[in-house]
């Protein structure tokens, strides 16, 4: 389990729930896509297409973030991207520019989340719209439920493989995603429809005085 090194976050009451202009705004922010126009998908989570959802939604997520959360979301990962054309076999820490990003933030920031990672190879006769489908309702109702900061997946490449990766504000958020029936109904797709697949998970830390973030494996 994942500690959070911010101690000034530890007893931060739950954001207010915003209204539909500040919900707007926060949108248009937040709701980016990679600045390189290098990755295939590359979505940073917000409030988007939300309008005919319940109002808990969008609470849900608010309530998710905490203030180093805001600033991650709002200042830094519009500028994330893959950085090689071979991300698909590169580690995490080569495939992505994550020390560019966190100069975005300033030396003040610090903050800890946690990343899963997910390589597979794709089985030749694999239904890929349904894939495609499941995995895009599982990431709604990851997005609702809280606590999901950035989606990012390539398309597959010449011999099927595919990198897929998400940023959580911590453990216990991914862990409660898993459990929700969509990624349930996923997860049991993906054990029919890959020939292999692996998660890998990490610690994203920003220290406080530097400009640079720390992956460490889990």
């Amino acid at each position: 389990m994942i500690s959070n090194n911010n101690n000034n976050n530890q007893h931060t009451p739950a954001v207010p729930i915003m209204n539909t202009q500040d919900a707007r705004e926060i949108e248009q922010a937040i709701v980016a896509k990679d600045l390189q126009g290098r990755s295939i998908h590359n979505d940073t989570v917000g409030p988007a297409g939300w309008t005919n959802e319940s109002p808990e939604d969008l609470a849900n997520f608010i309530e998710s973030l905490r203030p180093v959360d805001k600033t991650l979301l709002d200042k830094a990962l519009p500028h994330f991207h893959v950085i090689t054309d071979d991300y698909v076999h590169a580690s995490i820490l080569d495939a992505f520019n994550w020390d560019e990003t966190a100069q975005w933030l300033g030396k003040e920031t610090e903050g800890e989340w946690f990343i899963v990672a997910f390589r597979s190879v794709r089985k030749a006769d694999a239904d890929s719209k349904l894939l495609y489908e499941a995995d895009a309702r599982a990431q709604q109702e990851a997005v609702h439920s809280g606590g999901l900061l950035k989606y990012w997946y390539g398309d597959l490449n010449e011999h099927r493989e595919c990198l897929a990766m998400c940023i959580w504000v911590n453990r216990e958020y991914a862990l409660k995603a898993t459990r929700k029936p969509l990624h349930l109904k996923a997860a049991k797709l993906a054990s029919e429809m890959y020939e292999s697949y692996q998660l890998e998970r990490y610690s994203l830390i920003k220290r406080a005085g530097e400009n640079v973030f720390h992956i460490q494996a889990l």
